[in-house]
């Protein structure tokens, strides 16, 4: 597996200085990127050019004479209508990986809708030759009619037209083992995410345990609780198996690994800093 980052991990750098920023990501040795669309800056026009704040052929430029590919994205909001604009733009930049950070589901009958709007777009992205995936949080392990939420989904959507991308923090989160996710998903899995728990979280890893009822709504409302900072570590720095997700993603055949820091005490890049630090650790990292 290679190390790259989801750059949501760098949204206040980026806010302030996105050139600069991501020139320092790259001297990092961060050389493969998933940009995010959710940036809140001054430039009101950043959401229409996913993240990097660069038209396609700024950012084609860039990205080559920094020696950085792109690998997948994320777009918010996933519809039929905006979905394609987003196509147009990753296929100028060499990527053909066009993913969706996740949803919330109210219920079944909601997930299967949602799941009915993923092979649309799963539909879209194979027409033009591009691959559309999913990603989780901890919410995929809530339960519907006795089934979680993430077995309903990979019953529901065509492994043909929606592959994964497996965030093992959040999956921890959600009280499920993302070595035998990995192993579930298997064929469909085609990135992962990655940050640590912190070791002074002061409260469960299962965010069903206590913050989160199992059996009630699961949406927006509950953003505060299952992202206390404290829960938040850099890579290496908390208790999470990390080299056994590296292990599974290799044996797999997992290209990347990237890390998706939500929140930390550092600033962005003393963060990310740390993180790639740790990173050079592990066991089963090709670096370039």
């Amino acid at each position: 597996m290679k190390v790259g980052i989801q750059l949501f991990s760098v949204r206040d750098a980026i806010a302030e200085d996105a050139i600069g920023t991501l020139e320092k990501i790259a001297e990092m040795g961060y050389k493969y990127w998933e940009p995010a669309p959710y940036f809140f800056g001054k430039d009101k026009d950043m959401i229409n050019r996913y993240g990097l704040n660069m038209t396609a052929k700024d950012a084609k430029k860039f990205i080559d004479d920094h020696g950085v590919k792109i690998v997948g994205t994320h777009v918010d909001p996933l519809t039929v209508e905006t979905y394609p604009a987003a196509l147009d733009y990753f296929e100028e930049l060499g990527n053909q990986n066009v993913g969706f950070t996740g949803h919330h589901f109210s219920g079944l009958d909601d997930l299967k809708q949602k799941c009915e709007l993923y092979n649309k777009i799963g539909e879209i992205a194979k027409s033009r030759g591009m691959v559309f995936y999913y990603h989780n949080h901890y919410q995929e392990w809530q339960k519907f009619e006795g089934k979680f939420a993430m077995d309903w989904i990979l019953e529901l959507t065509d492994p043909e037209l929606v592959k994964f991308e497996l965030d093992n923090f959040w999956c921890a989160r959600g009280g499920a083992d993302p070595v035998k996710v990995a192993y579930q998903t298997r064929d469909r899995l085609i990135l992962m995410h990655q940050k640590d728990f912190g070791k002074n979280a002061n409260e469960p890893l299962n965010l069903f345990e206590k913050a989160v009822d199992p059996n009630g709504l699961v949406d927006g409302s509950l953003y505060d609780v299952t992202r206390r900072i404290d829960s938040f570590a850099e890579v290496g720095t908390g208790v999470l198996p990390i080299q056994d997700y590296i292990d599974v993603g290799n044996e797999l055949g997992v290209p990347y690994i990237l890390l998706e820091q939500d929140w930390s005490h550092y600033s962005n890049l003393e963060s990310v800093q740390m993180s790639m630090n740790a990173f050079k650790k592990y066991k089963g990292i090709e670096w370039d």
